[in-house]
C-alpha cells in the first residue's frame, strides 16, 4: 500500500481505526494479527545451537579425533585397554563442551536482559486518552503522539504537523533534517521525499505531530532492510583483537615446544607413533588457552550483569573493560548532580520578587504568568495507567505551580488550545506556542531571561502594559543575578496578541513581559561525596551546563567540581590550540550548547585524556558518538541520545558514572588475573613435560594433561573472573587506554613462575623416582601441578592483596578439584590415569614443597613489582 499517496481520511478509514485511536479490543485482535512491533537483528542463538555450537571448537575436534585414533587402535593386538583411553577422553570432551555451554549460555542470557532495561516508549492516542505504553506494543491504526527528541516507533503516516522534522540518516543516508506535512505525495516519490510520512526507527529532532500508524515490525522500512540484510556482527574492539592474537600466539608457542616433545619421544625414547600423537595432541590441548576467550566474555558479561544492577545499563560489551581507563568525566548538571525535581520557589513580576511558599495570597494576582507556564509547555497528561504529569522537569514544575493556585491545566489548555508553535532548541533558547483565545490569537513564549528580554518592548504590570524601559530592564537584571546567586534555574515568559495563527519571525517581536519563574533543583546528597570518590581516583570532573556562570558557580562550589569556568561565548572565540590549553584549567562550561560541548570534548581529547560524556537532548548525539564513553540519561534521556550511547544511566545519577568506573577497573583487574593464571599454569605444564622429556622420561599420560586441564582450567579461571575489588582500587590514577593486559610486570611475574614451578616440579619427580620408580614419580607430579596450579591462584591474586576468603567459589573449585584428585588415586579411575595410590611420603613431600613454592612466588611477585610496577603509575592518595 502506497500510504503516503492517500489523502489522512482514506488512509484512516483503511486502517480501519479513528482519531480517538483504537480501544483495548481491537489492539488485542491486531497484536495477534501482525505480531509485535520489534526488529529482529540477529535472532539470538537458542540453548541448542549453543550447543552445537560448542562442536566446532578446534580443541574439540581434536579430542574427538585422539579419541578415535585410540579407540581404533584398541582392536589391534595387546591394546584392548585402549578403549578405556577413548571413553576417557570422550569423558573430558562431555565435560569441556558442558563447561563451554554454560558459561556461553550464561553470558548470552545477561546479555538479553540488559536489552529487555532498554525498551524505549511511544505516547499513543486509544480510547481518545493518551497512553505511555513500550513501543513493541504499537499496532497498524494506532494514532502515535510524536515530540521533539523521540524515537519514531513505527512507520506511519503523517496527520497533524507542528514544524515537525526528522532526522532519517539512519534510514536513508541524508544527514539533514526532514520537515513533515500533511499533504500526500505522488506514489513515484522516492522514499526520502515522502514528506507526509515518518518511519520507525528514525527520530524527531524539531516540533510535535500526530500520525497514524501504518506498519509495524519488520514490515516497516526498517525491518524491510534487516530482513534483506540479515545479521551482521560487529567488528572486533581493539582490546578483543589483542586477547585474540594473545591466543594465537600461546597456540604458535605451545604448538612449537609439542612439536619438539613429539620428535623427542618418537626418535629419542622411541616410543609408538600411536603414543606419540595421542600425548602431544593431550599436550597442546591441556596447555593451549583456549578457554581464554569464553571467560573474557563471561567476565564482561558478569560485569555488564553488575553494573546493570548498580543502574548502569550497558549498550556494548567492550565497553566494560573501557570505562577503567576513564580519566575525565564532562557531566551535566540537571538530573545528574541534582535531583531533577524542580520547584518553583520565586516569581518575579513587574518590579518584586514573590516568594511562593510565604506568599500563597499573592499567586493569584500572577496568574497569567502562571498561566502562561502551562500554556507554553510540552508535559501532557497522561490517564493510563494512572493520571500523572509526562515531560520536562521544569515544565512539570510549571504545572505544579499552577495546580498550587488553583488552576486547572486541562480547564485552561481546552480554553486556549495549542494551533501552532515554533519549537524549542538549544541555539534559540527559547520556544513559542500559539493559542486560541476566543476570537483571537495569542502566542506565549518561554527561555532563557536575556533571550527573552531581548523579544520584549513591554511589561505587564497589575494588569497594565507599560513601556520596558532601562530601568525595568535593569532593575529585573538585578532581580536575575540575586536568584541566579541562590543556584535557582531562571526562565521568563512573554506574550503577544496576533492577527493570525502563522508561526514567523513576526511572532517573537514587540512581545509583552509577563515575568520570571525561579526554580530550584536541589542536589543530590550523595553527588558530592561521589565527586571526591572520582577526584580520588585520578579522574577530573568538568561540568557543562546550560546555566549562567552565577547558578553553574554556585552548584559547583557546593559539591566541589571548583569554580573556575568558561561560558560557551568564549570557548566559541577561542582556537582549537588555545582552548586546548585553557581546558587544562576549567572546572565547569556555562551557558553551554551541544556545539560547545564537542569543542571542550575536542580539546580534552587532543589532550590525551580518555572522555566519559554525559547528555542526554537530540543535539548531544554527536557528542556522545565522539566520546570515549557516550553516558546517555535514562529518564530524562531522548531516544536518539540513548541510541547514541555507550552506557544508560536507569536513575540519570552522577554517582552512578563513578559505580561503573569502579567496576570497570575491577573488570580489567580480573581479566589481567585471570590471564596471568592461565597463561603461567599452561606454560608451566609445557616447560616441565619438555625437560623431563629431554631427561628420558615421559611424566604425563594423555589422560592426566586432559584431566589436569579439566580440573584446573576454565572453572577457576571463571572464578577468577567474578573476584571482588581490590580496597585501593579507587585510589589508583586511570590506567592508559592503549596499556595491554599483558605489561612488563605481568611477562615477569610469569617467567618467575614457570622457573619457580619447574624446579618444584622436577625436585618432586625426582623424589618420586627415590620412592617407588617411575609410575610413582609421574602420580606425585600428576598431583602436585593439581595441588600448585591453584596456590597459582592465591599468588596470582596477591598481586591486589586480596584475602583468600574474599572469594567464596574459587575456594570451592579448589576443593572440589582436590577431591576429584583423591578419587582418581584412590578409587579404581587410578587404572584409568595409570596412577598408584601415593602414601605418606609423598604427601609429606608434596605439601611442603607445593606451600614452600607458593611463599616464594608471593615474596617473588611482590619483589618484581618493586622493580617493575604492576600498573604504569603510583597510587595517588584521596
Amino acid at each position: 500500500m502506497a500510504w503516503h499517496e492517500l489523502e489522512i481520511e482514506e488512509a484512516i478509514k483503511r486502517l480501519e481505526t479513528r482519531i480517538e485511536g483504537l480501544n483495548d479490543i481491537e489492539v488485542e485482535e491486531r497484536l495477534g494479527r501482525y505480531g509485535k512491533n520489534e526488529i529482529i537483528r540477529g535472532k539470538p542463538l537458542t540453548p541448542f545451537e549453543i550447543f552445537l555450537k560448542q562442536f566446532s571448537n578446534f580443541f574439540v575436534l581434536i579430542l574427538f579425533f585422539a579419541a578415535g585414533l585410540a579407540y581404533a587402535v584398541s582392536f589391534m593386538p595387546g591394546e584392548a585397554d585402549r578403549y578405556l583411553t577413548a571413553l576417557f577422553i570422550l569423558g573430558i570432551i562431555v565435560i569441556t563442551i558442558a563447561l563451554g555451554f554454560f558459561e556461553e549460555y550464561k553470558a548470552q542470557k545477561e546479555l538479553r536482559g540488559l536489552d529487555k532495561l532498554l525498551r524505549f516508549k511511544a505516547t499513543v492516542v486509544r480510547g481518545g486518552a493518551h497512553k505511555e505504553i513500550d513501543a513493541d506494543e504499537v499496532v497498524p491504526g494506532d494514532i502515535l503522539v510524536l515530540s521533539h527528541g523521540q524515537k519514531v516507533p513505527a512507520d506511519a503516516r503523517v496527520i497533524q504537523s507542528n514544524n515537525l522534522r526528522t532526522d532519517e540518516s539512519a534510514l536513508t543516508g541524508e544527514s539533514l533534517g526532514v520537515d513533515k506535512s500533511e499533504a500526500p505525495v505522488d506514489k513515484e516519490t522516492p522514499l526520502a521525499e515522502r514528506l507526509d510520512m515518518v518511519f520507525g526507527s528514525t527520530h524527531i529532532t524539531h516540533g510535535t505531530g500526530l500520525a497514524v500508524a501504518v506498519a509495524t515490525g519488520m514490515k516497516t522500512e526498517v525491518g524491510q532492510i534487516a530482513t534483506s540484510l540479515g545479521h551482521i556482527g560487529e567488528r572486533p574492539t581493539p582490546f578483543e583483537i589483542e586477547v585474540q592474537v594473545m591466543a594465537r600466539q600461546m597456540t604458535l608457542i605451545v604448538g612449537a615446544l609439542a612439536l619438539i616433545v613429539a620428535l623427542i619421544l618418537y626418535f629419542w625414547l622411541k616410543e609408538p607413533i600411536v603414543d606419540v600423537l595421542l600425548n602431544t595432541l593431550s599436550l597442546a590441548v591441556a596447555t593451549i588457552p583456549e578457554s581464554l576467550p569464553i571467560v573474557l566474555i563471561f567476565a564482561l558479561a558478569l560485569g555488564a550483569h553488575q553494573m546493570a544492577s548498580r543502574k548502569a545499563v550497558i549498550r556494548k560489551l567492550a565497553v566494560v573493560e573501557s570505562l577503567g581507563s576513564v580519566d575525565t568525566i564532562c557531566t551535566d548538571k540537571t538530573g545528574t548532580l541534582t535531583q531533577n525535581t524542580m520547584t518553583v520557589e520565586r516569581l518575579f513580576v513587574g518590579n518584586h520578587i514573590i516568594d511562593v511558599e510565604k506568599s500563597d495570597t499573592a499567586l493569584d494576582v500572577e496568574s497569567e504568568l502562571i498561566r502562561a507556564g502551562i500554556l507554553c509547555n510540552q508535559a501532557i497528561t497522561v490517564t493510563a495507567p494512572e493520571r500523572r504529569v509526562v515531560g520536562d522537569p521544569v515544565d512539570k514544575a510549571m504545572f505544579r505551580i499552577a495546580e498550587k493556585t488553583g488552576l486547572s491545566v486541562e480547564n485552561e489548555r481546552s480554553k486556549s488550545p495549542k494551533i501552532n508553535e515554533i519549537p524549542f532548541s538549544s541555539e534559540r533558547k527559547m520556544m513559542t506556542t500559539i493559542h486560541t483565545d476566543g476570537n483571537r490569537f495569542v502566542a506565549y513564549s518561554k527561555g532563557a531571561a536575556g533571550v527573552i528580554l531581548s523579544k520584549c518592548s513591554r511589561f505587564a504590570l497589575k494588569g497594565e502594559v507599560l513601556p520596558l524601559d532601562a530601568r525595568e530592564i535593569e532593575l529585573i537584571h538585578q532581580s536575575l543575578d540575586e536568584l541566579e546567586s541562590q543556584a535557582m534555574y531562571v526562565l521568563a515568559l512573554a506574550k503577544k496578541d496576533l492577527e493570525t495563527s502563522d508561526a514567523n519571525e513576526e511572532v517573537e517581536r514587540e512581545m509583552i513581559f509577563l515575568g520570571l519563574q525561579a526554580m530550584a533543583d536541589p542536589a543530590r546528597p550523595e553527588a558530592a561525596n561521589a565527586i571526591a570518590r572520582a577526584k580520588g581516583a585520578g579522574i577530573r570532573v568538568v561540568m557543562i551546563t546550560g546555566d549562567n556562570k552565577l547558578t553553574a558557580k554556585a552548584i559547583g562550589q557546593q559539591l566541589g567540581i571548583g569554580e573556575r569556568f568558561l561560558e560557551s561565548s568564549e570557548v566559541d572565540k577561542m582556537s582549537r590550540r588555545d582552548l586546548k590549553k585553557q581546558m587544562q584549567g576549567v572546572d565547569i562550561i556555562a551557558r553551554a550548547t551541544p556545539d560547545t560541548k564537542q569543542k571542550v570534548l575536542q580539546a580534552l581529547q587532543d589532550e590525551g585524556h580518555f572522555v566519559a560524556m554525559t547528555g542526554d537532548g537530540v543535539n548531544d548525539a554527536p557528542a556522545l558518538k565522539q566520546s570515549d564513553v557516550g553516558v546517555a540519561m535514562g529518564f530524562r534521556g531522548t531516544d536518539i541520545a540513548k541510541e547514541s550511547s555507550d552506557m544508560v544511566l536507569l536513575d540519570d545519577n552522577f554517582q552512578t558514572i563513578v559505580a561503573a568506573i569502579e567496576e570497570g577497573r575491577r573488570i580489567f583487574d580480573n581479566i589481567r588475573k585471570f590471564t596471568n593464571y592461565l597463561l603461567s599454569t599452561s606454560l608451566g605444564e609445557v616447560f616441565v613435560v619438555l625437560a623431563l622429556s629431554i631427561a628420558g622420561y615421559f611424566p604425563l599420560s594423555a589422560q592426566m594433561l586432559l584431566w589436569v586441564n579439566v580440573v584446573t582450567d576454565l572453572v577457576p579461571a571463571a572464578a577468577l573472573a567474578a573476584d571482588p575489588a581490590v580496597p585501593k582500587l579507587m585510589l589508583r590514577r586511570p590506567r592508559r587506554h592503549d596499556e595491554s593486559i599483558l605489561n612488563k610486570a605481568i611477562y615477569a611475574t610469569i617467567a618467575g613462575s614457570i622457573m619457580r614451578t619447574l624446579v618444584a616440579y622436577l625436585f618432586i619427580f625426582w623424589v618420586g623416582l627415590k620412592f617407588g620408580g617411575v609410575n610413582y614419580a609421574r602420580t606425585m607430579l600428576f598431583t602436585s601441578i593439581v595441588l600448585h596450579a591453584f596456590t597459582r591462584v592465591l599468588v596470582v591474586r596477591q598481586l591486589d592483596d586480596l584475602s583468600i576468603w574474599s572469594n567464596r567459589p574459587l575456594l570451592w573449585s579448589y576443593g572440589l578439584a582436590i577431591c576429584l584428585q583423591l578419587l582418581a588415586l584412590y578409587t579404581p579411575l587410578s587404572f584409568v590415569f595409570g596412577v598408584v595410590p601415593l602414601d605418606w611420603r609423598a604427601w609429606s613431600v608434596m605439601i611442603p614443597v607445593v606451600i614452600a613454592s607458593s611463599f616464594a612466588g608471593v615474596y617473588m611477585t611482590r619483589w618484581i613489582l618493586k622493580l617493575v610496577p604492576l600498573w604504569d603509575h603510583e597510587y595517588q592518595s584521596a
